[in-house]
């Protein structure tokens, strides 16, 4: 076994057998990585890519206002689900990952193919999308970042980074997918909710008494293909993939957490760490989503119009895929913490590039880069930051509480960012906040203690699989 630094920090191996330690993983772990990633693929997050063509169509139906849409089918389902995942983490931390996620992705399918049903009643059919938001977030974020901490403690950083990977580019396949699903090949329909009295330009128009046009599955019928979807992927992949490493349990407490090297749930959440690791992610998250957002409106006050913001979207998606696998790598290999300020010092300068874009498409496609770099590069933060101070012992349940927080700052701050708009008619004062308070999250960041010694399970060889765990002294 490689020795650790005296610091404490990661063992000076190249970057060849970096890459080398990471492919020779035992089969086990790959199979769980796997499974893990196909969690995410079908959790809330990747399947956001629903809701912005499932909220207008449902408005259009049922006669609701879009804004009312949005709220039903986004925000209270988003600020809710993520609440639970600090008891989902600690139900993990104590009786382990498949455990958890079995039952959870079962309810997760049913909830969701329930939805449809509620149709008409407003108070079931949010009932049912919280339960399905709480559900999938438990079987998908709840659980993997358990399994990929135990099973690869020398390359958390990349595992959470391929974490983000998946949720985005499933995002961005989905899109077209989910699109086609609920509208079929039936005309645009503008987001006011009438049809479009003219077809797109080029295309003639299509009849929906034609038996060779789909006309699309309508909002509630594309739940029943997700929930389908969430039943044949999530199911086998927790049953078959899913698995933590095995551990020796010593005579006394039977709970899996007790085996695990780090520090207690109780102790863990009054730590200097991990106080700053919130409060940096927090503040640094609400930038870049509020920008996203708000992009059209914000962007077109300078002259920039909607086909170029779509474009400036896509780099800034494409960027955030960089800030992944870059601030996973860096992360598993950094000896010090002060270099999380150096990847997340990209949102205030893009925030302020944002302000002071005059039109210039320049500095508008740099913004976006820069702050689609900081998007990925939060998604690797959080968990390993929480691995590296933390430990394992509780990180189920640290990670749980980390997303709840944050969850609830990243669906709450675009629409803070509009009111505060609409009240002031400008968006240099909510801007001007954003870089304040991305601009502190960066200190926070900067002033993070020196990472302790490494939490350490010892393998032994015949088994490849780590048994009692021991702290590094």
């Amino acid at each position: 076994m490689t020795t650790p630094t005296r610091d404490g920090a990661p063992p000076k191996n190249s970057w060849k057998q970096y890459v080398a330690d990471f492919v020779k993983a035992p089969r086990q772990a790959k199979a769980a990585l796997m499974g893990s990633l196909l969690l995410v693929a079908i959790s809330p997050s990747a399947l956001s890519a629903l809701t912005p063509y499932v909220a207008p169509a449902y408005a259009m139906k049922t006669g609701t206002t879009p804004s009312d849409a949005i709220l039903l089918f986004v925000t209270v389902p988003l600020v809710i689900g993520p609440l639970l995942l600090p008891v989902v983490g600690r139900w993990v931390d104590r009786q382990g990952a498949r455990r958890v996620a079995i039952p959870a992705v079962i309810l997760y399918a049913i909830t969701t193919a329930a939805v449809p049903l509620a149709a008409g009643r407003t108070w079931l059919l949010e009932t049912l999308l919280i339960l399905a938001a709480i559900c999938g977030f438990a079987a998908s974020l709840g659980v993997v970042f358990k399994v990929i901490s135990t099973w690869f403690p020398e390359h958390r950083g990349i595992g959470f980074g391929f974490v983000g990977v998946t949720s985005s580019l499933a995002g961005a396949v989905l899109s077209p997918v989910f699109q086609w699903l609920v509208n079929g090949d039936a005309p645009a329909v503008p987001s006011g909710g009438s049809p479009s009295t003219a077809p797109p330009s080029g295309k003639p128009p299509v009849s929906a008494a034609d038996p060779g046009v789909f006309t699309g599955l309508g909002w509630d019928g594309v739940y029943y293909v997700v929930a389908t979807a969430i039943a044949v992927i999530g199911i086998p992949a927790v049953l078959w993939l899913i698995s933590e490493p095995k551990v020796t349990v010593p005579a006394g407490p039977k709970l899996l957490e007790a085996d695990l090297p780090g520090v207690p749930f109780r102790r863990a959440v009054r730590t200097r760490a991990w106080i700053f690791i919130v409060l940096l992610l927090t503040f640094v998250s609400t930038g870049p989503v509020s920008v996203r957002q708000n992009a059209v409106d914000l962007f077109g006050q300078s002259g920039i119009d909607a086909a170029t913001v779509s474009l400036g979207l896509s780099v800034l998606f494409s960027a955030s895929v960089v800030g992944l696998l870059v601030a996973g790598t860096v992360l598993d290999r950094a000896r010090h913490p002060w270099i999380v300020a150096v990847l997340i010092a990209t949102v205030p300068v893009g925030l302020a590039l944002a302000l002071i874009n005059g039109g210039s498409l320049a500095l508008f496609y740099v913004a976006m880069a820069l702050l689609g770099f900081a998007t990925g590069a939060e998604s690797a933060l959080g968990p390993a930051l929480i691995a590296k101070y933390l430990g394992l012992k509780s990180f189920g349940s640290m990670q749980g509480l980390t997303l709840a927080i944050t969850g609830s700052a990243l669906a709450l701050a675009p629409y803070a960012v509009s009111a505060i708009q609409a009240s002031s008619g400008s968006y240099t004062p909510p801007l001007l906040m954003l870089v304040g308070l991305t601009g502190i999250g960066v200190v926070l960041a900067a002033l993070l203690p020196k990472y302790p010694r490494p939490w350490v399970m010892q393998t032994p060889a015949e088994d490849d699989v780590p048994r009692q765990p021991t702290v590094a002294s």
